[in-house]
């Protein structure tokens, strides 16, 4: 039975930080996305900073600028955790890497549930 009423599907529109190559990335709360598009030096992705939320994600997109890059990951209070996979610790050369991850406020950590790699 149809209603007569036409409700359009609504988009929601990624925040996105967007660094071409930096030693020290800091996700901001407000971040829904963080793109790396051309890492040329070794890479530490800090803590996010600002207000977390129980359960918010936050995906991560690395790519080097042609070359293998060294990452390190924060961990710690804020920092992050692997949680059924291995955070990666270098770039695939001129490939793109998305990390996945979700704020767990009961241990003020971000637990990585993905990772994936460009073929």
């Amino acid at each position: 039975m149809s209603t007569g009423i036409n409700i359009a599907p609504t988009f929601i529109t990624p925040r996105v930080q967007t660094v071409a190559s930096a030693a020290t990335v800091t996700p901001i709360s407000t971040d829904d996305l963080v793109v790396i598009t051309a890492q040329a030096v070794a890479l530490t992705l800090a803590a996010p900073t600002g207000t977390l939320v129980q359960g918010q994600a936050l995906i991560i997109r690395i790519k080097d600028d042609g070359t293998a890059i060294g990452i390190t990951w924060t961990s710690g209070a804020g920092g992050y955790r692997a949680i059924g996979i291995t955070l990666p610790t270098t770039t695939v050369i001129s490939k793109t890497t998305y990390v996945g991850l979700i704020y767990n406020s009961t241990d003020s950590l971000w637990d990585a549930i993905g990772v994936t790699t460009e073929a």
